[in-house]
């Protein structure tokens, strides 16, 4: 099995398919740079829009078999108190034709307060409920797509950050087995 470097994305926007909240600076979400993409609640519980990351400039080589999928996501949120939270609402893939996955890998558990850490979703043989081409991956359309649950049950707020998206790939490459050519240099 081979595996790509993890890959940054050529493209990163707000969404507006689900949610409310829109993201801003979607753009610094493309390099580990801590400058973010961000949002603010001030009070209440929102559903954010869709961050989506794309445009990731995968060269699969044709013929391989796409094993498995692994998204890291660099985030935090910064509390006032601990009246306030974010979570994962949803993390899927977005497809080659644009559309986003029908799975969502989403972490119910609290983004970290103050700590920039990647969470990891999907791995080596997670192929997350799609059947995959080397088309499908090198698409320009291929990515990921985040939105966020946030409560704030004071007037203090929260505060969330997300820092970069990254890719890995794991495939295993076509074999190079030509029978017509092991029979032909059997007679010789």
């Amino acid at each position: 099995m081979a595996n790509t470097i993890a890959t940054s994305p050529g493209t990163v926007v707000n969404d507006t398919a689900v949610g409310t909240v829109a993201w801003t600076s979607p753009d610094n979400a493309k390099a580990s740079d801590n400058n973010y993409a961000s949002l603010y609640v001030g009070s209440g519980s929102v559903t954010t829009n869709y961050l989506k990351a794309t445009n990731f400039g995968f060269s699969i080589p044709p013929g391989a078999t796409i094993d498995g999928i692994k998204i890291e996501i660099e985030k935090m949120a910064w509390y006032i108190d601990d009246d306030n939270h974010a979570s994962d609402n949803i993390v899927s893939i977005v497809k080659a034709d644009g559309s986003i996955g029908s799975t969502n890998k989403a972490n119910p558990g609290q983004w970290g307060d103050a700590t920039n850490t990647y969470t990891e979703y999907g791995g080596a043989a997670d192929k997350w409920g799609e059947t995959w081409t080397p088309t499908n991956i090198n698409d320009s359309d291929f990515g990921v797509a985040l939105s966020v649950s946030a409560d704030s049950l004071d007037s203090l707020g929260i505060s969330i950050y997300l820092d970069h998206f990254r890719i890995t790939i794991y495939y295993t490459e076509a074999s190079s087995f030509n029978p017509a050519f092991a029979h032909r240099r059997l007679l010789l």
